[in-house]
């Protein structure tokens, strides 16, 4: 297996756990928050759809260009600029969520070794490359499904 099949399987893992912690919810209960504060399920989903994207957009750039400074997600400025998304359909959300999963996992098959090891500049400094993008998600997958198993236990 190339570096990128194992990297895919690794994504294609984690996201069918979060998916696994989500089955069954109802749309009613998608939407309800623990808090007023905290997201819903379906919050977490959509932002989710953004993530996948704009982590995707970066590991291009940084591919493309080792100058790219990698631009983290303002998870603050999505809920703000969302704000009424726990008015979208659930079933929307999670076909928008199975497309930009594939195009991760679309993106991430294009990359050779080379691409993967590419550097690029961290706004912290540290040694940071196409690679450490797409192993993000897991490790954001796996966050946000403990998240959705504690909204759901508390809803």
């Amino acid at each position: 297996m190339t570096a990128s099949e194992d990297l895919a399987e690794a994504l294609k893992a984690s996201r069918s756990a979060l998916l696994d912690a989500a089955f069954g919810v109802t749309p009613e209960r998608a939407v309800l928050r623990p808090a007023d504060s905290e997201w819903s399920v379906l919050e977490v989903l959509a932002h989710l759809v953004d993530v996948d994207y704009h982590w995707a957009t970066q590991a291009l750039a940084m591919r493309d260009n080792p100058r790219h400074m990698f631009v983290g997600f303002d998870d603050a400025a999505w809920k703000q600029e969302h704000a009424g998304i726990r008015e979208s359909p659930l079933v929307d959300i999670l076909a928008l969520l199975h497309e930009s999963h594939e195009a991760v996992l679309y993106h991430l098959a294009s990359m050779s070794d080379d691409d993967l090891d590419a550097p690029a500049l961290h706004p912290r400094g540290i040694p940071y490359t196409v690679r450490d993008v797409f192993l993000r998600y897991p490790a954001h997958d796996e966050n946000h499904t403990r998240q959705i198993e504690e909204i759901l236990a508390s809803i």
